[in-house]
């Protein structure tokens, strides 16, 4: 299996996109997820051209993606277009960079909530994703959806949406900490996604129980509870080609984040009625298992969503490239994904 990042790990690092490959090739990864549109500069041909010549150069797949397609998400982009235009435009830059996948999300758990029904939602995304079937399969790019947002879509409603809307050019991006997020357990989601997962964000999740449900904080990868070698297990034997992209997700204000499950009048029950008790009771077990220790970090001011000059911008970045690169480590040796990408030395470090 490859190992890659998406580049959301490095948000806050202020890279263009060649400076991002450099330091992936410096990391001796085999693939980086471009996972917005924001991280590309253009769509132009010549730039996307210039872009794939240097990956190749270091020895790198690529991957590309957006947010959402629904016009109805608090996530939809329109400046963009149209959803239909924007997964056009995204799938022909796939197939100009050699990407075998669009990443992109429905949305997130607050449209759940939303003024719009959950079920205008998902139909509007399968008219969506309908509209451009074609040329996704002319091109033969796989539509790739995230269970996103903490999340949009629990691992049994995105396994159903992706069937109902065609496997022969839809698939998944499985998010491993996402699901932690909406009271499922990531290792489940693996398990019933694994079929039809094209790619993938992984990142380990802390939880533990508290009085009124359970505490989830998202951690670089082997520092928190999942169960991950039993999680790539599946990922191995089922969806091997799929990379392993580590998104790593940590210095936010937002975790660690109470599920008040034992609240039944709780937002959490309104999002999720319909949760199967046997797959909630999965990460019960999780909850009552983890411990209560939540990981010590530096974390942006609330309110803030990039790091704030001076200092304590330079400490929020430099423990994401630490974060990021401890995750590698642990996913090399312990899980033993091993990129085969250029070793440092050989790549130019433009950072």
């Amino acid at each position: 299996m490859k190992l890659g990042l998406d580049a959301y790990s490095l948000r806050w690092q202020g890279w263009n996109a060649f400076q991002i490959l450099d330091y992936c090739a410096g990391l001796g990864l085999d693939n980086v997820q471009f996972s917005e549109r924001a991280f590309l500069a253009s769509l132009d041909e010549g730039y996307l051209r210039s872009l794939r010549c240097r990956a190749d150069e270091l020895g790198l797949s690529l991957e590309i993606g957006m947010l959402s397609f629904d016009r109805y998400s608090g996530l939809f982009a329109p400046e963009y277009g149209s959803a239909e235009q924007q997964l056009t435009d995204m799938i022909r830059a796939a197939s100009a960079l050699g990407s075998p996948i669009v990443r992109c999300v429905l949305g997130n758990r607050d449209d759940r909530l939303g003024s719009i029904p959950y079920e205008q939602h998902l139909e509007e995304g399968l008219r969506v994703l309908r509209t451009v079937s074609p040329l996704a399969r002319d091109l033969e790019v796989r539509i790739a959806v995230e269970n996103h947002g903490g999340v949009d879509f629990l691992a049994r409603e995105l396994r159903a949406f992706v069937e109902e809307a065609g496997i022969d050019y839809v698939g998944v991006c499985l998010d491993t900490g996402n699901p932690a997020a909406a009271g499922e357990d990531p290792v489940l989601a693996a398990d019933v996604l694994a079929p039809y997962v094209v790619t993938s964000h992984v990142r380990d999740s802390r939880v533990w129980a508290v009085p009124d449900g359970a505490m989830v904080q998202w951690v670089p990868v082997g520092q928190g509870d999942v169960d991950l070698p039993r999680l790539f297990a599946i990922l191995s034997a089922r969806s091997p080609a799929a990379p392993i992209n580590l998104e790593i997700i940590t210095g936010v204000p937002s975790h660690p984040r109470l599920i008040p499950y034992l609240d039944p009048e709780s937002s959490f029950w309104r999002m999720y009625p319909d949760m199967l008790a046997q797959d909630f009771a999965r990460f019960v077990r999780l909850a009552a298992s983890g411990k209560p220790e939540p990981l010590q970090q530096i974390t942006l001011p609330r309110g803030a969503r990039v790091p704030p000059t001076g200092e304590l911008g330079e400490q929020l970045r430099a423990q994401q490239r630490r974060h990021l690169e401890e995750s590698v480590a642990y996913a090399k040796t312990v899980l033993q994904v091993r990129g085969a990408g250029l070793p440092r030395d050989n790549a130019r470090q433009s950072t």
